[in-house]
């Protein structure tokens, strides 16, 4: 049995030092984008956000940013609440925000939900980068700057950033910390080559790479469509930038039950199933560290107990230190180990989310 427990924690200190290789590997800062500024389309999908777009348009408008180069597209996707009637009353007023209304009729085939959304906006779109954000995010003054910086790379078609939840009580804490746990996973990943995810609400593509592939008509239709345009843009060979800076971070809502958690939750679990061997890799790994963490506590070796929640608590964790700082979220530290004993046990619930193809979201029912 000690054999077994040694070789599970074994592959897990294996999958630490992948992604902690991934964090050194992508150390370097990256500074604002100053002269030679190129023309930005942001395009943000809107369904039902009446409570929250406002805030959203105007954290855009504020944003440190020629506006002869800016234009903020909000897409209205067929909601029944005021996002239509707030996001026209922003049009008429700021000559840079375009407010744009699409109807049942365009939510055919693999433009369905936010896809469809997305490609409506950027077939209106006149930007040469574009950048994706959501409707209850809110962003940093020199998001745009920032965003735009590793286009200086001619190689470069994708950036990619850290998501963060809005300050609140201890489940938006909770939130707050697996967001940056799962970015900074996505980020180490993508360093080391292998693209396991990213968050569609903080994005930037090249207007003419998107264009090649086809945009979401040409990808196959996906409930976490940041991560089906990544792996589009991986098969194509692009360069995929990951950046972790306080200025590229974006600021989301939390969820505010446990039923929206879950329902989020599983969209990703399904999502993530389009990883292929990658994500079957991930969930292997998991499995086992699991296997022995159980073992461990039937056999009542205190030692090797001790051993996996180490593992946990000081190697995960660690990963979300060093995200923390770089992002300067210091108030975060002191939660980070109560919220990963949280988060584990979460994880008893992903199997069982995995065989629910029926996501509900945003109103709306995708697969069985």
């Amino acid at each position: 049995m000690d054999y077994l427990l040694a070789t599970s924690a074994l592959v897990y200190v294996t999958r630490l030092a992948f992604f902690f290789s991934g964090q050194w590997r992508n150390r370097r800062t990256m500074p604002l984008q100053k002269e030679d500024l190129p023309r930005v389309s942001v395009i943000v999908p809107a369904r039902n956000e009446q409570q929250n777009i406002a805030a959203c348009i105007g954290s855009l408008l504020a944003c440190d940013y020629p506006e002869a180069q800016l234009e903020i597209i909000i897409v209205n996707d067929r909601s029944s609440d005021e996002t239509g009637r707030i996001i026209d009353t922003f049009a008429a007023s700021n000559p840079c925000v375009r407010a744009l209304h699409r109807t049942e009729s365009d939510a055919i085939d693999n433009l369905r939900g936010k896809p469809g959304a997305l490609q409506f906006g950027v077939d209106r779109s006149t930007g040469h980068i574009l950048l994706v954000t959501d409707a209850d995010c809110r962003v940093h003054p020199n998001w745009i700057r920032t965003m735009v910086a590793p286009f200086t790379d001619s190689h470069t078609d994708m950036v990619c950033s850290f998501t963060t939840v809005r300050r609140g009580n201890a489940f938006a804490l909770l939130q707050d910390i697996e967001w940056l746990y799962t970015s900074g996973m996505a980020m180490s990943a993508n360093a080391n080559g292998q693209p396991l995810g990213c968050f569609g609400n903080n994005i930037a593509v090249r207007a003419t790479t998107f264009a090649d592939l086809g945009g979401y008509r040409s990808i196959a239709f996906s409930v976490t469509e940041d991560l089906a345009l990544m792996q589009a843009m991986d098969r194509r060979g692009s360069r995929i930038a990951f950046i972790c800076e306080p200025t590229s971070r974006i600021e989301t809502e939390p969820c505010l039950s446990l039923g929206e958690y879950l329902r989020q939750k599983q969209r990703w679990v399904q999502g993530g199933l389009g990883l292929g061997w990658r994500g079957y890799l991930f969930a292997a790994s998991s499995a086992i560290y699991w296997f022995g963490l159980v073992s461990s506590i039937v056999t009542g070796s205190t030692t090797w107990l001790l051993v996996f929640l180490v593992l946990r608590i000081l190697g995960d964790g660690s990963l979300i230190l060093t995200s923390s700082i770089r992002l300067r979220r210091f108030y975060l530290l002191w939660a980070i180990a109560p919220s990963l004993l949280l988060l584990l046990l979460l994880e008893l619930i992903l199997p069982v989310l995995a065989f629910q193809k029926r996501v509900i979201w945003k109103g709306q029912t995708f697969g069985k």
